[in-house]
């Protein structure tokens, strides 16, 4: 009896040990349609995308902040968070400078993308 309890045991480790590496995979690439590229943000995004005026950035809010992606390479470029609620729209600037987020609880924030480190303004 103790055989068979050891023997499960050390399956149920050694197996846990393997679930850990499979599910570190490139989540982007999930559950993916036909023909799609990638995945967007992490988190619910509220159907809210904006180019940039230049075309080169795409801004996407999302439940847990506001996604900055390079338009050309599809490389996530930002994370912006300091919401407090969802973010439910983003505008740019027509210079493309500043970025503005409104979110669930009625706030308008800044952000400065000229900076060397992104930083809001409220």
């Amino acid at each position: 009896m103790k055989k068979v309890q050891f023997f499960n045991f050390t399956f149920l480790f050694i197996s846990i040990l393997f679930l850990q590496t499979s599910l570190a995979q490139d989540y982007t690439q999930w559950g993916l349609p036909e023909g799609a590229k990638a995945r967007l943000g992490k988190g619910a995004i509220k159907d809210r995308l904006v180019f940039s005026p230049d075309g080169t950035r795409l801004a996407v809010a999302s439940c847990i902040g506001i996604w900055l992606y390079d338009v050309h390479t599809g490389a996530e470029v930002a994370l912006l968070t300091g919401d407090t609620e969802p973010v439910i729209s983003v505008a740019f600037s027509p210079d493309g400078k500043t970025l503005a987020s409104g979110s669930r609880d009625s706030t308008i924030l800044l952000w400065d993308l000229t900076a060397a480190t992104i930083e809001s303004t409220r």
